[in-house]
């Protein structure tokens, strides 16, 4: 329940008439983790309400939250901001920005009174719905037999012997293709695996030749089960990953290939991330470490990137442009990264992600574009807060949808 304290040891202090006692009073109530989503849901309804101008200075801002998350705070990072129009500021619209450019968040505002039971259920609070948790390790993994391994359920040690390829699931949950080719046992050429990973899932699995791939949520990666006897080693990725290429010490060089969608991606070495959804307007490829070549399939056109550079496949042809590393692989970091990204992209990661189904009821503005660090592993209904404490759209959840409202 709700400490009756908090609504008026803040006004208090936003009006700085706050005693010492009151002060230290506030500061350990706010620092308190059992009271965070209390706080949020009282935040996102108090950012809907306006109030008289009032406005914290910088050094107020760093003083406040350094007590309130108990470690020093960059006033200056991002969670979940929109690019706020230059505007007269209210003492709401203070309040907001002062907690929306933090890390964290522990802090409300409200004016002056308490939450009717109506208000409250106006919130994406659910505490009568079934919990919608994040994602984690999920995964299948098809055999070239058609034999169906659901991974989240196989036990750790040796799954299948694919033609003289061991491939093993690791107590740390990964999925490990070892090539024996000593001795009289070799694999054979031919054998097609299929990883895939639902919404709501990821997986990371090491290929035959040492490569190492990671698999985002609501995507698969069909690969051979060894890459002995080929002339190319040659993947297929619908969806995202993120790709750490082995380099081969071999006579003749086995460059590595990935084939998604329209687009095809050569290698011999390098760390690189493909983002190639469906339901996204462009393929991008992004690399980090190597070189790569990327092309257009049925077309001679191709081009080569550098470290830190990314390739935009629109409908006629590539955009290079420079990357935004943390941006592209956040996934990866169980992040999300948001910097001015619309509101429907943002809306459709959180539905891959936590398995979900999103509408859209009346005016909401799809395009809005919002900023802000989250984590992947927070329920749906905190990430969900954050965006609501920005004053421009709420949420309803029941059972696995989502409802965006204006």
């Amino acid at each position: 329940m709700m400490n009756q304290r908090l609504p008026y040891l803040l006004n208090q202090y936003l009006n700085k008439s706050c005693s010492e006692t009151e002060l230290a009073e506030f500061y350990t109530l706010v620092n308190d983790p059992a009271n965070e989503l209390e706080f949020s849901d009282l935040l996102a309804e108090a950012v809907r309400n306006t109030g008289p101008e009032y406005q914290l200075n910088s050094s107020e801002k760093e003083n406040l939250l350094q007590h309130v998350f108990n470690h020093e705070v960059d006033v200056e990072s991002a969670v979940v901001t929109r690019i706020i129009r230059k505007r007269n500021w209210s003492r709401l619209t203070a309040v907001a920005a002062l907690l929306l450019t933090v890390s964290a968040i522990g802090l409300y505002f409200f004016n002056n009174k308490n939450l009717s039971e109506n208000q409250q259920a106006q919130n994406t609070s659910t505490d009568e719905q079934p919990v919608i948790t994040p994602g984690g390790n999920k995964a299948v993994l098809t055999l070239d037999n058609g034999t169906v391994i659901n991974l989240e359920d196989a036990k750790n040690g040796q799954l299948a012997n694919e033609a003289g390829t061991l491939v093993t699931k690791t107590q740390s949950g990964q999925l490990v293709y070892n090539n024996k080719e000593e001795g009289t046992t070799k694999a054979a050429p031919g054998h097609m695996n299929t990883l895939t990973t639902p919404r709501g899932g990821q997986y990371q699995v090491n290929l035959p030749d040492g490569t190492k791939v990671w698999l985002n949520a609501a995507s698969s990666l069909k690969f051979p089960s060894t890459f002995s006897g080929l002339t190319k080693r040659k993947v297929e990725l619908s969806g995202e990953a993120y790709f750490e290429v082995a380099k081969i010490n071999a006579p003749k060089k086995l460059p590595f290939i990935v084939v998604s969608g329209k687009q095809e991606v050569e290698v011999l070495g390098t760390h690189f991330n493909i983002n190639a959804y469906a339901d996204e307007a462009n393929t991008k490829t992004t690399l980090l470490e190597g070189v790569v070549k990327v092309s257009q399939a049925g077309k001679s056109h191709n081009v080569i990137l550098k470290p830190g550079q990314e390739a935009v496949l629109t409908a006629d042809d590539f955009v290079v442009q420079q990357a935004d590393l943390e941006r592209s692989i956040d996934w990866k970091s169980n992040k999300f990264i948001f910097k001015n990204e619309s509101l429907e992209g943002i809306m459709r990661k959180i539905s891959r992600w936590y398995d979900v189904e999103v509408v859209y009821a009346g005016s909401v503005p799809k395009q809005e574009t919002f900023s802000g660090t989250l984590s992947r592993f927070d329920r749906v209904e905190k990430v969900l807060r954050r965006l609501e404490m920005t004053g421009e759209v709420s949420f309803k959840i029941k059972d696995r949808r989502i409802t965006v409202l204006k």
